[in-house]
């Protein structure tokens, strides 16, 4: 598990490529609030506009996602986790005023200029 990339995915690489080609400045995996223990793709911080590149795999995409058959329990309980937590920092990011918007990273790879146009329009 340590060979797969949680930072620079080819999917984060093709968005941010996209983003700064249309002018957008922003800062790359960096935490958006201080008092929030997480930290997002990508922050525009004069806009309060947070993105995150949700794995299909990690984050228990409801089209992608099939739980390994070895140790089935275990990686049900670990993508539940995740699923949880990601609610969770969704939550007190938008709490604390911030505007966040997961992308699954289907998504991205699939309609980039959905996402991109997505993205310009929050922090416009």
């Amino acid at each position: 598990m340590q060979a797969v990339p949680s930072i620079d995915t080819t999917v984060e690489v093709a968005l941010r490529s996209r983003l700064h080609q249309d002018g957008l400045r922003f800062r790359k995996g960096t935490r958006p609030e201080a008092s929030i223990r997480c930290k997002a793709d990508i922050v525009f911080r004069r806009a309060r506009v947070c993105i995150f590149v949700d794995g299909c795999f990690w984050h228990g995409c409801p089209r992608h996602f099939h739980c390994p058959k070895s140790n089935a329990a275990w990686w049900r309980e670990k993508i539940d986790d995740n699923i949880a937590r990601d609610e969770r920092q969704t939550r007190c990011l938008t709490q604390c005023g911030w505007t966040v918007i997961r992308l699954w990273e289907h998504e991205v790879a699939d309609h980039l200029d959905e996402c991109v146009h997505r993205i310009e329009g929050a922090v416009s």
